[in-house]
């Protein structure tokens, strides 16, 4: 009894030091951050996508036949 109460207390003193360690205040913004651009690559994002997905169904594939 003594071995789950320690081990309870434990996991739920490592979630709240996790909840305090990373509740930190945000400093200040500037007052007019430069815009980030969203789509400036994703037709290269999109191509290294379809590349990813052939490339891996070749492989599962192969896998397959030998089997």
């Amino acid at each position: 009894m003594k071995s789950k109460f320690f081990t309870a207390f434990l996991t739920l003193l490592m979630c709240l030091y996790g909840f305090v360690g990373f509740a930190q205040v945000d400093p200040p913004a500037d007052d007019d951050p430069p815009s980030a651009p969203i789509n400036s690559k994703l037709i290269w994002l999109g191509t290294a996508g379809v590349l990813f997905a052939i490339f891996f169904f070749k492989r599962k594939f192969k896998n397959i036949e030998h089997i």
